[in-house]
Order: structure tokens, then sequence, then C-alpha cells
């Protein structure tokens, strides 16, 4: 009897293992790593195949039920994917469909059968025909595009595409790639030496790229991933953001045209799955995106890069809670490709395994161009509120901001808090607007002229009296990006304005279109949140503003400093990439705190050398691991009593537990949080512990190595 282990596309513990079933009884080859339906009691599910004949046992048991049916002529999961599946259960303490589920695309999930190859052009083309030679000049310049798509496209018949099919001027194709271009990139002498040391290092191998901004990482990745293509491998480039994906898709596919495959959600589901297979069949050499493309189907995967490798966006908030960074590094181990995280401002984590030999470490401690780091100016704004001046803009900042718009340069102003206004509160009675569902403030949105929960996303009126006490005196306080706006709008009305937050990038393409507006020059100063600190490479910025340097140092999170060090780090690297030197003026009511000042000067080590002691002697992160246990209930006496039990559950001589206590956003969406944080020096305790848990109580919620606290 031949046998096959499938494991159900259902989240539920009584089916978190993989089930034995027979191959179907027509003799159909059940390949391993395809979707196939199978009985499952009166009915039928979908599930995967994760292992075949002797994998399952030396003598399988009889009686058993035969596949019904196998959905994929070819597997969906390449064995290294399979194996990765099973990792993630086990580090994440999640249910092994879950981790199956994070592998595959919902629309490539939902599939009856994979699409068609792509085309792609042989030859000169057509002599004649319009709409031939539109379809013909479709495909040259997309190769592997899907045929719908290009007939869509160019407005070409069903008849169109069969004549040139016949013809022989396209054909359908799994691995047709285009020949590689020549190198057209001139490399510093540390870039070289980059690409030298990663292309000299053992399969499997990682390295930390620690450079400052615009020190050219992007290059160095561009010339590594060259290198793999010409041996015949694939590379998986990952971004922090959607955004970036898109900011980034063109300058990959400039160097490798026709090789680059786009992985992220907001894509059409028919995209998605084009490109997914495109992958698969190998078609595609190069995957760009966040951070699921960690999980492209590549055959025959040769290098991983993690740019911008610090950022928590690499962090899944949702069940499987995994952390792109550490699966990065297993699939690479897997499957034998090498590993290169990036940025200018590492995670302490990365850092420290680098400084201790853990990694490879490379440095790029100058910028490319022929301007050195933006010159910092550090405002002290208690002092500017004892001088009497109390406006949003510091005095230095708006002759900055005057000076740069009279010399024509752009500014870009940098504050992580959207909205205009950051609480509601009656002048009389004291009263501050708060969501009904969550213990938050709710936001001032002037421009919908309404207030908002940022987590709940509840809505409602601002309203004209004081719903406690009827008064009129209803005032808004706190700063965000649409009040920052305004306030620039009043001082300089002639200068062109552009705003980048969650609010005016809600649309597919509204991010590429208003970064493109600002990189052609059609806008003077750019006021925006973190998403203006990432990666962007405007030529003409010669001056950032931070508008509140002090507002991630304010969390109760152990990475506080660590967060304000890198954004206000990467906000300030955005100023004098061009021919034009730069400045960065940091406002702030903390001027002597370390993650100001290192940040200041872009001084990792300076922050590092600082850092790492109070994390060692705390026993956080690179030094202990954490798991954070989540009681939430409709009332506040469940959930606390249910943190208490978990509590309670949880010591143990290896681990310390800390709780539980009120989260800090202590209820949200319309439920009461406790946590119990549980600290130990090695992993493993903590993954046996979130085990037992869930299993114990399953409205218990665990996060291994949690990168947010609230």
């Amino acid at each position: 009897m031949r046998t096959a282990l499938v494991v159900i596309d259902r989240v539920a513990r009584g089916l978190d293992r993989p089930f034995s079933y027979a191959w179907p009884a027509d003799g159909t080859t059940v390949p391993l790593g395809a979707r196939v339906r199978v009985p499952l009691g009166r009915r039928e599910a979908v599930g995967v195949v994760v292992a075949t004949d002797a994998a399952v046992a030396d003598s399988p048991p009889t009686g058993l039920k035969p596949i019904a049916a196998v959905l994929d002529r070819e597997p969906v999961l390449p064995e290294d994917l399979l194996a990765l599946a099973f990792f993630i259960r086990e580090r994440w303490v999640c249910h092994l469909s879950q981790a199956l589920r994070a592998l595959v695309p919902a629309p490539v999930r939902r599939l009856e059968s994979p699409p068609l190859p792509g085309l792609y052009a042989v030859g000169e083309g057509p002599a004649r025909g319009p709409r031939r030679q539109a379809l013909f000049q479709r495909v040259l310049t997309d190769p592997g595009v899907d045929a719908g798509r290009a007939r869509a496209d160019t407005g070409a018949s069903a008849a169109i595409l069969r004549e040139l099919e016949a013809a022989g001027h396209l054909r359908r194709g799994e691995h047709v790639c285009p020949p590689l271009p020549s190198a057209v990139l001139t490399l510093t002498a540390e870039q070289e030496a980059a690409v030298c040391a990663v292309r000299a290092g053992a399969a499997g191998s990682e390295w930390l790229l620690e450079g400052v901004t615009g020190s050219g990482k992007t290059e160095v990745y561009l010339e590594l991933i060259a290198a793999t293509l010409a041996e015949g491998r694939q590379a998986i480039v990952l971004l922090p953001e959607i955004s970036l994906t898109e900011e980034m898709r063109a300058r990959y596919q400039a160097r490798f045209p026709g090789r680059v495959a786009i992985f992220h959600s907001a894509m059409a589901e028919s995209t998605r799955v084009q490109e997914w297979y495109r992958v698969r069949r190998g078609a595609a050499g190069v995957v760009l995106g966040p951070r699921s493309a960690v999980f492209a189907p590549c055959p025959a995967l040769g290098l991983l890069i993690v740019d911008e490798e610090h950022e928590p966006s690499y962090k899944q908030e949702e069940h499987p809670r995994y952390h792109a960074r550490e699966v990065a590094r297993e699939r690479a181990r897997l499957s034998g490709a090498r590993l290169v995280l990036g940025t200018a401002t590492p995670s302490l984590e990365s850092a420290y395994r680098a400084r201790t030999g853990a990694t490879g470490f490379l440095r790029l401690p100058e910028r490319v161009t022929v301007q050195t780091l933006p010159e910092p100016v550090i405002v002290d704004m208690r002092q500017e509120l004892a001088d009497g001046h109390r406006e949003m803009f510091s005095r230095p900042l708006k002759r900055a901001i005057g000076d740069a718009l009279a010399r024509h340069e752009q500014v870009v102003l940098f504050l992580n808090r959207r909205g205009y206004a950051t609480s509601v509160v009656c002048r009389d009675c004291g009263l501050s607007l708060k969501c009904p569902q969550c213990a938050v403030s709710l936001t001032y949105h002037r421009g919908r002229s309404a207030v908002l929960c940022h987590y709940c996303f509840h809505e409602e009126p601002l309203p004209v009296v004081c719903p406690g006490c009827g008064s009129t005196r209803i005032r808004s306080f706190g700063v965000g990006t649409e009040q920052v706006e305004e306030e620039v709008r009043r001082h300089w009305p002639a200068a062109r304005t552009l705003r980048a937050d969650a609010d005016t990038l809600r649309f597919r393409g509204s991010h590429q279109a208003l970064f493109d507006t600002f990189r052609n020059g059609d806008a003077d100063i750019l006021v925006g949140t973190q998403m203006v600190a990432k990666g962007m490479d405007w030529p003409f910025v010669t001056l950032v503003g931070i508008v509140a340097a002090d507002i991630t140092l304010t969390l109760p999170d152990f990475r506080a400093a660590e967060r304000a060090f890198q954004l206000i780090t990467q906000a300030a690297g955005r100023a004098g990439r061009g021919e034009r030197p730069g400045t960065v003026v940091i406002q702030t009511y903390n001027p002597e705190h370390y993650a100001i000042t290192a940040a200041a000067r872009q001084d990792f080590s300076h922050f590092y050398a600082i850092e790492t002691p109070f994390r060692e002697a705390l026993g956080y992160p690179p030094f202990g691991s954490l798991l954070l246990v989540e009681a939430a209930a409709a009332g506040e006496d469940d959930a606390r009593s249910l943190a208490g039990r978990a509590a309670a559950a949880a010591e143990g001589s290896e681990v310390t537990v800390l709780g539980p206590a009120p989260a800090p956003l202590e209820r949200l969406r319309g439920r009461y949080r406790y946590h119990v944080l549980v600290k130990a020096k090695d992993l493993q305790p903590l993954l046996q512990l979130g085990e037992r848990l869930q299993a114990e109580e399953p409205r218990l919620s665990v996060t291994v190595d949690p990168q947010n606290m609230l």
C-alpha cells in the first residue's frame, strides 16, 4: 500500500498533526508538497502532502482511506518549504496548518488547477498588423507575462494570440529567461570588498552589512544578485514595506529585465497567482517583496537579502507570529543559500551576532557620493519654551526651512504620528474623548471633522459640546502630521506641500504617485510618518526636520531607545544624498539622551556600547529570550484571573516571570488585556512553556520574542 501524510488545511487543535491516507485507488501519483482532497469524517477537506511512502512508516496501518483527488499537477511547495513549515510550527508555537497557510498565498490555495505558463517573444515578430505587433511588443518587454493580461493591455483577440503562437512569434515557457545584461555598476573599494566576501563565503553563510545611510547597500545587493543568477540560482530581496517594494521595482527591473517577480498582498489576485507560478517554475530569478516574500517558492534559491533588517514590520502580529529575518536564516540553511542582512541601524540582536563572530560582519562607513553625512542640529525645546517661543517649529528649524526653500531645495519633515491632534479634551471638566472599545484617546482628524481610534478604527463626529458636562470648550491637544502640514502651509503658503501617512496613501498606486511627484521636483516640502524614513532616495532633499524626536522614547517598551535611534537615523539619512550637503534638525526635550545624540551623528557603535549593558543586566535580547503571554476577556476580572493562572503555571527554575499586569493598552477592541512576560536565557524552555500554556488554556495568546510590547 502506498501512503501519504497529509496536513488538513483547517485550524483546530485536534487536527494539528499529519494524517495517514492511502494513495488514490486509480493509481494517480501523489507528489510531495501537492494539495489533495481527502475524506475527513463524513465530509472532505483539502490538505497538503508532507510525506509519502517510506517516510510514513515501515508498515503502514491497514484500512486507510484513500485520497479522493490530487489537486496539483505540480507540487505547490518544494521540500525546503515543507521543512520550513515544521520549523515555524515549533519556533513560534502555532498550528501546522497555520504555518502551511503562510507559505502559500490564499489565491493560490483557492485554485483548482495552476495557470498556464506565461508568454515569451521569439525572433523579430510579425511584419504586419498593428494589434499583432502590439501584442508581440507587450510580451517582448515583459517576458513570462500572462496571456490574458497581455491581450487586455493591447486589445488583441484570442484568434490573434493563436495565430502568433502558430507562426512561432510567441511561445509559452516555464524556464525561459532573457540573457543577463553586462555589469553596469562601478563599485567603491568597500562595496567591492563586501561583494567578494559574501561570494567567497560558504553556502548557507550569513552576513550583516552595516552601512551608513547613502553608502550604497543596494548596489552591493545588485551585484550579489547578478552573481547568483549567473550561477543559475534565484534570489529573494525582502523590504520592510509594500510602498518600498513599489519604489524599488523599477530599479531592480532595469538591472534584471524580465527576471523580477513582485510579491505583496496589495496586488490583484490574478497577478499574485501568475507571479507565484513564475517563481515556482523558475521563470523569475529575483523576488522582491515584504515579509511574506520570504516564502517565495524558489526551486533553486541561492541568495536571501533582508534590507532594513531592523524594522519591526518583519514581525508578523497574527498567527503564525514569525519574524521574517529568523525565517530567512532557517531557509538559507535549508537551501544552502547565502543570507545578507543590510541596514544602517542594526537590531541589537543582529549587531551582537556580528560582533561576537556568530555571523560575518561587513561595514560601509562612508557615503558613495561626494557628500558627507548631514550636519546635525539638536534643538533643546525646553530652552525654546524658556525663551517664550511656543510654536511647533523651533527658531532653528524655521530658519533652516526658509533657507532651503530660498535655494529651491526640498525639505522632509518627519513626525511618527498621524492625524491632526492626539487627543480631544474638555477644558471645563477635563473629560478626554476615549474609544469605547479601546483604552486609548481618540485622535482628531480635522480633514474628516472626526475623531478616530487607530487600533479598532472606531470613528465618530467631533462633538460640538462635551458629552460629560455640556461645555462648548472642547479643544484638541498634541500634534499629528495633519497639523504639521497645516502649520507648513501657514508659514510658507507658496511652498508646494505633500503629506505621506496612512490617511493620504490608502489606495493602490498612491505611494508611488506621491513619491514620484516629490522625486521629480513637483513639490517642495514632504510631511510624513515613518514611511518617509525608510530607504527613499531623493537627491534634492537637503533638510530633514525631526519635529518630535521624543515620541518613541516615551513608549513602555524596552526597545524604546533602540526604536528612537533607528527612526531618527533613518529619517536623517534622507538629507544630502545628492550633490548638495544636507542638514538634520532634531527637536527634542531630551537633548542629552544617548539615543538622540548617537542618532544625530549616525553613530551606531556609540549607541550599541551604551544600550547593550542595560540589556544584559536585565536579560533582554540579545542576552535572553522572551515569551509574552496575553490574557484577554470581555470582563476585566476574567482577564486578570486568566493571566494569574498563566503566571502561576509559568513558574520554574529556568525562567523569570514578570506579571501579571494590565497591558499598556489595557483594553483593545472591547476586550480587557493582561500581560505576563516570561524571560529565559535559552529559547527552548519558553517554547515548551508556550506549547503547554496554549494546550491547557486556548484563550491565552503567546508570542515568542515579541517586537511590540503594547
